[in-house]
């Protein structure tokens, strides 16, 4: 009986062991997914500062600010490619997946995308008086601005965070991604900031509801783009308040809109995926 009762209580502690070591590994596999993501915010926003501060000591005019806050963002595009590459990841893990704009159910999802980044040129008015050189330096600024972003908060973030559940994921990176460009836009108007912060917010929401509907990343950095560089555009209207205000509520009232129609599509989803696990 001894013997027994020993051999037992060994079994159960080579058992708990083994069960130590898997989830040792698991925590190593898997890291401080939160961490991680707040890590990566941090970086690209030094990043950013660095080269800001940098075009100010300097005295770097409005173009050569644009050059150096793209060098920022092309380091941190490559840092995130890489990452994305190595270790023989897929791609795919982070949502890059082919384009098809034959599936026409997906293809509605981008028309309110479109109407949303048409909203500030609309109201404010296209700069006409921009160089080429400026606007070219913007094209390239804004594809940088998209592709980062994108692929940090609606790719990496998201694979990161996906045993969390898509609420978790939606919540998290839409309120970092608000504070990071609150941060950003702190230049001593901390109203502009609290705004900016906002607006970011809420592009950030819809994004993440987006890419958790369709799980394609391609068309929100071609969104993400199109909306950054047509801001880069328009006209500055500093003097004009009301009109900025205008701008300003509209695309809070579409943004907020569109927002709570992706919530109502991922309820009826996850109502859908949980009535067929109860079958």
């Amino acid at each position: 009986m001894k013997k027994f009762i020993d051999k037992e209580v060994v079994t159960n502690i080579n058992m708990n062991i083994k069960k130590g070591e898997l989830i040792m590994k698991k925590k190593v596999s898997n890291g401080h997914p939160i961490l991680f993501s707040i890590m990566l915010g941090i970086i690209l926003t030094l990043l950013v500062t660095i080269a800001s501060a940098i075009s100010s000591i300097l005295k770097f005019n409005s173009v050569e600010t644009i050059i150096a806050q793209s060098g920022a963002f092309l380091v941190m595009a490559i840092i995130i490619t890489v990452y994305m590459i190595s270790n023989g990841r897929a791609l795919s893990m982070f949502g890059f997946h082919r384009f098809e704009v034959s599936k026409t159910k997906e293809a509605l999802y981008y028309i309110p995308l479109f109407v949303i980044a048409l909203v500030i040129p609309s109201v404010g008015g296209i700069n006409m008086k921009l160089s080429l050189i400026k606007v070219m330096c913007i094209i390239i600024f804004t594809f940088l601005v998209g592709y980062t972003e994108e692929v940090i908060f609606r790719g990496i973030i998201k694979e990161k965070l996906k045993l969390r559940g898509d609420a978790f994921y939606i919540i998290f990176s839409s309120i970092f991604f608000g504070v990071l460009h609150m941060a950003n836009g702190l230049n001593g108007d901390i109203f502009g900031a609290i705004l900016q912060a906002l607006n970011a917010f809420l592009v950030g929401l819809i994004l993440s509801e987006l890419i958790t509907v369709i799980n394609n990343i391609i068309p929100l950095i071609a969104f993400h783009f199109m909306y950054d560089a047509l801001a880069y555009i328009t006209k500055d209207n500093a003097g004009n308040v009301n009109l900025g205000y205008l701008g300003s509520g509209i695309l809070t009232v579409l943004l907020l809109s569109y927002a709570v129609y992706l919530f109502s599509i991922l309820k009826k989803k996850n109502s859908k995926v949980t009535h067929r696990l109860q079958q």
